[in-house]
């Protein structure tokens, strides 16, 4: 009888347990449903270049100096505020070549990508455009301008791509 009594509890706990997570995840549950997350699940053997870093991580490369940040986020948003130094490709609106054509950047440089965060998909969505245009050391930082101002790092509101 008590037997009988846990494994009732056992699982009472469960369902109310996986109704509550489902509750608190719902935006991100209808999302995916949307179609929002697809695009930016990819494997690393179809696109090796790219790589996910984290803030310790991009704020190592920035002091390095010799890493180029691109900022996909619309024109807009990048004249507000952007990482320091970084150049802005608004890949939502400018899903085309000719717009790195115009940019003198070497396959072989070190590029960090990012966008406003983690649920923003831009900076995935250039990084695979870069890595089909050849470029070989792609990071995507996906905690991107929202953790980088909470960060306290530098930033800017001027046009200062080199």
């Amino acid at each position: 009888m008590a037997q009988k009594k846990l494994v009732q509890q056992i699982v009472f706990i469960l369902i109310l347990s996986s109704i509550i997570g489902l509750g608190a995840n719902f935006h991100l549950i209808k999302k995916y449903f949307q179609g929002e997350f697809r695009q930016s699940f990819f494997s690393s053997e179809k696109f090796p270049s790219i790589t996910f870093i984290t803030l310790a991580e991009a704020e190592e490369l920035f002091f390095s100096k010799d890493t180029i940040f691109i900022d996909s986020r619309p024109e807009g948003d990048y004249l507000v505020g952007h990482i320091l130094g970084a150049l802005n490709i608004p890949f939502e609106q400018h899903k085309e070549v000719k717009i790195l054509t115009r940019l003198d950047l070497s396959p072989e440089e070190i590029l960090v990508v990012y966008c406003d965060g983690s649920e923003c998909q831009s900076s995935v969505e250039l990084a695979k455009f870069l890595d089909a245009q050849g470029f070989k050391s792609i990071k995507v930082f996906f905690g991107g301008w929202t953790e980088w101002v909470q960060a306290g790092l530098p930033v800017s509101i001027e046009n200062d791509w080199k």
